[in-house]
């Protein structure tokens, strides 16, 4: 973790300046005329990515280390740009400074963007602003951290690569991984998600594991001492639909969709109606008995779909829970002007973006580096969403 500092202050800076800045909506008429459709959308870092209808992807925002796969690391995009030669896109994951995509119906994954410490996968240290192929075949789900990231095989088998400083490989070693690596003790699995430091899973039989790095409790063991290997959640040992790791805070959705959360609190990110303290096994979330669709913990704050309808809780200086103000929530809290018309949504590090039923494509939060994709100035920030111009 420590050794994202340099990386975050050139952006970090920009964010700053904007928060005392007010948001002034964009023209429903004139972003109508101009935005279209997307069937999929993740939020990473400083950036996003959507896959179109057509099935190819567009990603807008941050681009210093070529994350946005446009052949060059030069300048920062604020509306959607078309990810060249990239087609039959299924699947697209987002990371703080990577993006991923399957193509195809074989499962071919294809990565880009920051080298550092194998994070494309690709056995180098190149950083690749345009996709190049990570795994030939047989992927079926991709999920990017901040330095390292996972695939799911369609044999149930997951691999991992990239930084492996806490274990976050989970191969049973602290050796940084330029190539995917087999995740040891781990089979049948459903879906994965890459964290901060730490990794979790889901299996076929419903079992929730984590491992990696483990300060705050994140692994979900009742401990903070890291994990090498896939290590067994408190509680959640079956009936598990999902688990998700986000910067310093898991979340699991169980059964006919109760959400628990664990982890650090400081912003009231787990969501249980305290500010502060951490939790070292799954506690629940308030409101949330029942009905969740899907949930995306991210850094401080979280989102979640209950029904259709986008909540978020935690950390919210730059707007990131658009709510229409800059006051931290320890709730669930209705993200405005979305009405019940949401299927999905997703965050980053100072931003969020949901889909809705018609297609359209909203963000909120910073915009510093185009990240809301609506083409506004870069200083503002959106206090609730806007639609992205794609």
């Amino acid at each position: 973790m420590h050794s994202t500092l340099a990386k975050r202050l050139a952006p970090a800076v920009g964010v700053l300046v904007v928060l005392a800045l007010q948001a002034f909506p964009v023209s429903p008429a004139s972003a109508g005329a101009e935005a279209g459709t997307a069937t999929r959308v993740d939020a990473g870092g400083y950036h996003s990515c959507a896959i179109t209808p057509a099935e190819r992807l567009k990603c807008w925002g941050y681009n210093s280390y070529g994350e946005l796969g446009l052949g060059d690391n030069l300048e920062h995009q604020f509306k959607p740009r078309l990810v060249p030669g990239l087609e039959n896109v299924k699947k697209v994951a987002t990371g703080s400074y990577n993006t991923c995509a399957i193509v195809g119906g074989a499962g071919k994954l294809k990565c880009w963007g920051d080298g550092d410490y194998g994070m494309v996968g690709d056995g180098t240290n190149d950083m690749r602003p345009s996709p190049v192929v990570t795994i030939e075949s047989g992927v079926k789900q991709v999920d990017i951290g901040e330095y390292h990231a996972c695939a799911v095989l369609k044999s149930g088998k997951a691999k991992c690569w990239g930084v492996n400083t806490y274990g976050e490989i989970g191969d049973g070693t602290t050796d940084t991984r330029l190539k995917p690596r087999l995740v040891e003790r781990l089979k049948n699995v459903a879906n994965i998600s890459a964290g901060g430091n730490y990794t979790c899973a889901t299996t076929a039989s419903g079992k929730a594991k984590c491992w990696g790095y483990n300060d705050y409790g994140v692994i979900g063991d009742g401990t903070e001492e890291d994990r090498k290997r896939p290590t067994q959640v408190l509680g959640l040992d079956k009936n598990v639909k999902v688990v998700k790791a986000g910067y310093y805070t898991t979340c699991a959705i169980i059964g006919d969709g109760r959400l628990k959360c664990w982890g650090n609190n400081s912003n009231g990110e787990v969501g249980n109606g305290v500010f502060g303290g951490e939790y070292t096994e799954p506690v629940q979330v308030v409101g949330m008995e029942s009905g969740v669709k899907s949930v995306d913990p991210d850094y401080y704050f979280t989102c979640a779909l209950k029904g259709d309808t986008a909540k978020c809780f935690g950390w919210n200086t730059y707007g990131q829970l658009g709510t229409d103000d800059e006051n931290d929530r320890n709730e669930p809290t209705t993200v405005k002007t979305l009405k019940d018309n949401v299927v999905q949504v997703t965050t980053a590090w100072y931003h969020a973006c949901a889909l809705l039923k018609s297609g359209a494509t909203k963000c909120w939060g910073t915009n510093t580096e185009g990240q809301v994709g609506n083409d506004s100035d870069g200083t503002d920030e959106w206090l609730t969403p806007q639609r992205v111009l794609l």
